[in-house]
């Protein structure tokens, strides 16, 4: 009966996190759908006094821009590196930082000619807190609710000139302080787990007189060990999973002009691996691959389109 509860809470709490979603309108070009405090390992409750390190490489291509404009259209090609810290000095009370490194290529087309550009160097530092606020039990909880809170610093360039343009879509930092604040939830059944998380992101004016649109992030995420859903224990280092990732933005602003072909709703089906690997550090080492496959476009605002999303990593908790 008891398990019973907990798995409606659990449940209640990702549906409610999916809920909030189409009730709130902001939204931002430069976040990216996706609960990082759970991809980085940072997410459940690590032991007081543990250190966890993931660095992850992701890549994606988003083309936006009318075609017959007389700016042409744009797309640019994204790939980062990230190295995520996160440390739990005491119980409930989880701190990371993330440090990116951006390299960013964007072809403009016009009627007349295609110019491209790169620019590349260390991006915007994160800091990240997540406090437990509620388990099912102190040891081995199989139930949690965690809260959220989100710091973004202006480390990285964000008004270099490029071809003789100042394009902040380039930047590897927005030149802004952006902050915000979340809820996650999880459950740990016999065959797996269930997670869900919901983030309301804020972003301030940044270099360029550029502003990206404020950012609702909303996941739903099943994880569950292969040797459990085939019958074979000796696989259980490899978990399989599966995520919905909602991410609605609206528009960005320029010098106090909205830009109509940014921002809006994107909905991504992610397949996850995880592979623990059992050889390194009594199996502490693990490693991740995901795929966000984009449902729809029709969400994003003017003309815009968002291909996948790749991303691979390597972690290991000390």
């Amino acid at each position: 009966m008891r398990t019973h509860v907990r798995m409606q809470l659990a449940l209640a709490s990702i549906c409610f996190s999916i809920g909030l979603a189409p009730s709130l309108t902001s939204a931002c070009s430069v976040c990216l759908a996706g609960d990082p405090s759970y991809t980085n390992g940072a997410s459940s409750q690590q032991e007081p006094g543990s250190l966890t390190g993931y660095f992850e490489a992701r890549g994606w291509t988003k083309s936006s821009g009318e075609r017959a404009s007389e700016d042409g259209r744009d797309e640019s090609n994204t790939q980062r590196l990230d190295l995520y810290l996160s440390w739990t000095p005491i119980d409930r009370a989880t701190f990371t930082i993330d440090v990116p490194w951006v390299f960013n290529a964007i072809d403009n087309t016009t009627p007349d000619e295609k110019t491209h550009s790169t620019l590349n160097g260390i991006g915007d530092v994160s800091l990240a807190a997540s406090v437990l606020v509620w388990r099912n039990r102190p040891a081995l909880p199989s139930t949690w609710v965690e809260l959220r809170s989100f710091l973004k610093t202006p480390t990285g360039r964000s008004g270099k000139e490029v071809n003789g343009e100042r394009d902040p879509h380039l930047q590897p930092g927005t030149g802004s302080w952006d902050f915000g604040f979340g809820l996650a939830s999880g459950h740990r059944f016999e065959w797996g787990s269930i997670y869900g998380s919901v983030f309301q992101r804020w972003n301030n004016p940044g270099g360029l007189e550029y502003q990206y649109g404020n950012a609702l992030l909303a996941n739903a995420i099943v994880e569950a060990p292969l040797g459990h859903l085939i019958g074979r224990p000796a696989a259980d280092q490899v978990v399989p999973g599966l995520e919905l990732n909602f991410r609605y933005a609206g528009n960005d602003h320029q010098f106090g002009a909205i830009s109509p072909d940014s921002g809006g709703g994107m909905l991504f089906v992610t397949p996850t691996l995880r592979w623990r690997l059992p050889w390194v550090a009594d199996g502490r080492a693990w490693m991740r691959a995901s795929g966000q496959i984009p449902v729809t476009q029709t969400w994003l605002h003017g003309v815009q389109n968002e291909d996948p999303v790749w991303s691979v990593g390597i972690g290991y908790r000390y």
